[in-house]
């Protein structure tokens, strides 16, 4: 899936996030993102609610599962400029169970707290549009959802968020 122009469209957003935060709060960044990457990957798999095996009536809030899909492809993206990942990433499907791909992306994603580079940003990125497909989440749907989600983002950061 080639994610160029979203990844140029991040660069900008970076650069203000960062030029608004403090410098104390700068120490451990990449630890502290991929925690929140790892927490938006729980609020996008609850918005899913595949793995709620005990639930018989799934709701499922579509805009709301786009957003936080979204918020995963901020951090995903950042990290991969980090590194300077090529834009055409592979999707990577382990299992076309939901749950179990959760798990590979979980994995992932827990293995850049140790291992934060090339190789593995790739992984834990091919994995997240893995899971997205999944959830029948197209280019298209991406797009949208994290072009919302930037303008959000501006507004965040003019308001001192």
């Amino acid at each position: 899936m080639n994610l160029e122009y979203i990844f140029k469209t991040q660069v900008k957003l970076d650069q203000a996030i960062l030029s608004n935060v403090e410098e104390s709060q700068k120490t451990n960044i990449k630890i502290k993102a991929t925690i929140a990457l790892l927490v938006e990957l729980g609020e996008f798999a609850n918005e899913v609610q595949a793995f709620k095996y005990w639930k018989k009536h799934k709701k499922i809030n579509q805009e709301k599962l786009l957003e936080e899909f979204a918020d995963g492809i901020h951090f995903l993206t950042s990290f991969a400029n980090d590194v300077q990942l090529n834009p055409e990433i592979e999707i990577i499907l382990k299992s076309n169970d939901f749950s179990l791909q959760l798990s590979y992306t979980y994995t992932c994603f827990t293995k850049l707290l140790n291992e934060y580079n090339y190789q593995n940003i790739k992984e834990a990125y091919g994995a997240y549009l893995g899971l997205g497909k999944l959830a029948n989440i197209e280019y298209n749907d991406i797009l949208n959802a994290y072009l919302n989600k930037n303008l959000i983002n501006y507004k965040r950061i003019e308001n001192n968020y």
